[in-house]
């Protein structure tokens, strides 16, 4: 497992020096630091390990806000995450559906109102109806510092 988290991070740094070497990256937010590489399916189980550290996350959006920008869906292609645009300090186009990004910041276990999980899926273009939408959601979500979009 850890050596599968060293290519991936490896491949990750590849494939982000790449972009912005061919001039085809686009940062938002607060430039990176120096957080690890996390695969998005260990975030998703073990979200305590990272308690209180910056990570950084990446994989191809499916869904941004459609109001703001202030948050984003993240998938590896068989998990998803929601990024939020940390204190919405910044924010992404709308458009960018299908584009490989890289994301820093913490991960939090949240538990969000009815009322917000429904709002957040009225913001959406591809997430589920508002209206099945039932209770409180307890979330793993990440509160990016930055976000930098790769292809």
């Amino acid at each position: 497992m850890i050596r599968n988290a060293f290519i991936v991070s490896g491949l990750a740094v590849l494939v982000a020096a790449t972009a912005v070497l061919a001039g085809t990256s686009k940062h938002y937010g607060a430039p990176f630091g120096e957080a690890s590489t996390v695969v998005l399916a260990d975030a998703l189980a073990k979200p305590a390990d990272y308690k209180d550290k910056a990570i950084r996350l990446e994989g191809t959006i499916t869904d941004v806000c459609q109001k703001e920008g202030c948050w984003l869906v993240l998938t590896d292609g068989k998990q998803t995450m929601r990024i939020h645009m940390k204190g919405h300090a910044f924010a992404v186009p709308k458009d960018i559906s299908g584009k490989k990004i890289v994301a820093e910041g913490q991960l939090e276990v949240k538990t969000i109102p009815e009322a917000m999980a429904k709002h957040l899926a009225e913001e959406s273009k591809a997430g589920p109806d508002p209206s099945t939408i039932k209770g409180d959601q307890t979330v793993v979500r990440l509160m990016a510092s930055g976000v930098e979009v790769v292809d």
